[in-house]
């Protein structure tokens, strides 16, 4: 009877060392692919989130945080912009007052001269945001204007009556007239002149009035009404005219 030949020690032991060779470079190569994923996440992450309002602030407007004073000149560089024609040059210099220094006391004064711009470019709903955007910051109305006939800035209240305005030019009497109404009862105008707050307040009231009647369609049926007496008169008088015609010489 033979007996099986049993392996040698020596070559039994020779694959340990291969086998754990082997898993060792696997585990690498898996750590290797592992890392390196983790790292292609990472940089998709922030290439698609954008960074923070306060790091944009700081990259793109340097000058507006150091030099004192820059805000307001910027703001008369864009007006003067405005008075030479040159409408881009006065954009530019609102939009970047309204993106870097909202808290400046110019940036009421950016913002709704953006309004007026867009207004005047026939962009209403764009106008309307920037005015929206005076109200939401509750300005200082009662800053101090520039002449007599504006003792006082009322941004608000301006602000209101421009949203009215857009409103009645895109035909939306009702929402033209909430404007006109909050105008007059939240976003008050203020003035120490009272020949300037009476004529202020007849001026908006005159809007009311009229903005009511649009709402109403009221002035439909005046001048219907209109248009009939008119057609009355006018076959009086054909047949007036033709009794004298048919008389004796």
């Amino acid at each position: 009877m033979s007996h099986p030949r049993k392996m040698p020690a020596a070559s039994r032991s020779v694959g340990a060392p291969i086998d754990t060779w082997v898993a060792n470079t696997r585990a690498a190569q898996h750590q290797r692919i592992h890392a390196h994923s983790m790292f292609l996440l990472l940089a998709a992450f922030v290439a698609l989130v954008p960074p923070c309002a306060a790091t944009m602030a700081s990259l793109t407007c340097p000058k507006l945080k150091q030099v004192a004073g820059a805000v307001s000149d910027l703001l008369a560089e864009g007006n003067a912009a405005l008075e030479t024609g040159d409408i881009a040059k006065a954009q530019t210099s609102w939009t970047t007052i309204r993106e870097c220094a909202p808290a400046s006391q110019d940036w009421p004064k950016a913002v709704f001269n953006l309004g007026l711009l867009e207004y005047k470019r026939d962009n209403l709903q764009q106008a309307i945001k920037y005015f929206h955007e005076v109200l939401q910051s509750h300005p200082n109305d009662k800053e101090p204007g520039d002449n007599l006939m504006e003792t006082n800035r009322n941004y608000s209240y301006r602000s209101a009556l421009a949203i009215s305005q857009c409103y009645e030019t895109m035909g939306s009497f009702g929402s033209a007239l909430r404007y006109a109404w909050l105008a007059k009862t939240k976003y008050t105008y203020y003035s120490w002149c009272g020949t300037c707050y009476d004529s202020a307040n007849f001026a908006l009231n005159k809007r009311i009035a009229y903005l009511t009647v649009r709402t109403s369609r009221l002035h439909i049926w005046a001048s219907t009404l209109l248009l009939g007496i008119l057609v009355i008169r006018w076959k009086r008088s054909r047949k007036e005219g033709s009794r004298c015609s048919d008389g004796p010489p």
